[in-house]
């Protein structure tokens, strides 16, 4: 299951751009997340990435394009530590 992570979306973004829904094709297309549009469904579909579901439609909120490439910063002072 992923992890909740608080997102904050710039001020400058109309609510119309806060609401915004994209499909998983629109989010490859316009090259939002260096994946393929099957990978994106199925790792919707698997819950290990956040979407929206409308009628077993798969969507995007901006917020969720910005949680799926937080998941996947890697900070080079802390690769390969163990938590204490």
């Amino acid at each position: 299951m992923t992890k909740k992570v608080a997102i904050e979306l710039p001020e400058w973004l109309t609510a119309t751009d806060r609401l915004r829904l994209y499909t998983p094709e629109e989010v490859i297309e316009m090259k939002l997340l260096p994946h393929t549009v099957g990978t994106l469904k199925d790792a919707a579909y698997r819950k290990r990435v956040p979407c929206t579901k409308i009628a077993g439609k798969i969507r995007f909120k901006l917020e969720h394009i910005y949680a799926i490439q937080l998941a996947g910063e890697v900070d080079p002072a802390t690769r390969g530590r163990r938590a204490a």
